[in-house]
């Protein structure tokens, strides 16, 4: 198929969904990273003493990665659809990142 048919749009689209998600992670990080540390007077408490950076890296290694990876899954899989219905690259994947946010935090919340 031609550069301007769906398959170059599938590419595009997933390239601007997943900008949407660096920009997300990037803020977080930077919101985060910001923050002084509170004066820890007791350690007793498992990851107690982590400073806001070493918190995040721990979250995203637990957390983070895993969603990531099955936001990436959905958004692949989201993108096929909405790029056949919208015609703009940046609007197919803009869609396509919001509705697999949406997707994935209805499939964690019924999991709660």
């Amino acid at each position: 198929m031609d550069h301007d048919g769906v398959r170059g749009r599938y590419g595009r689209s997933m390239a601007v969904a997943s900008g949407w998600y660096v920009t997300a992670i990037a803020a977080m990080a930077v919101g985060t990273t910001s923050v002084p540390s509170a004066p820890h007077d007791d350690c007793a408490a498992w990851f107690s003493c982590l400073s806001p950076g070493e918190s995040l890296v721990f979250v995203a290694l637990v957390w983070g990665t895993p969603v990531l990876l099955g936001l990436l899954v959905v958004t692949a899989l989201v993108t096929a659809l909405v790029v056949r219905l919208v015609p703009s690259a940046v609007l197919a994947g803009t869609t396509a990142a919001a509705l697999s946010v949406g997707v994935c935090a209805a499939v964690y919340l019924g999991r709660s």
